[in-house]
């Protein structure tokens, strides 16, 4: 699945992607990045060996202890819904907008 890095951010419960750039910028996040149409996006499950895009953020920063990541996996069912869950939310603000 892919996500923009603010897509990703929403999905691994952060406030702003601040921390996902960053970790592009330093050339971490190397094995999940990938470009469409020039767009970069962010391949959030794992593959092969590789584990998934919230796992590496996990291993690569420390967390504060009132921070709860999300355990983002594109195969489960409660992921699924949270991306289901943020399309709804993004079509109602759209609709909304336009009346």
């Amino acid at each position: 699945m892919l996500c923009t890095p603010t897509e990703a951010a929403y999905y691994l419960n952060y406030k702003s992607p601040a921390t996902l750039y960053r970790l592009i910028r330093d050339g971490l996040l190397d094995d999940y990045i990938e470009y469409v149409e020039g767009v970069l996006y962010l391949e959030m499950g794992s593959r092969g060996q590789r584990p998934t895009l919230e796992k590496r953020v996990r291993s690569l920063i420390n967390f504060k202890g009132e921070h709860e990541m999300f355990m983002f996996d594109p195969k489960e069912e409660v992921s699924l819904q949270r991306v289901r869950d943020k399309f709804e939310q993004t079509r109602a603000a759209k609709l909304s907008s336009h009346s």
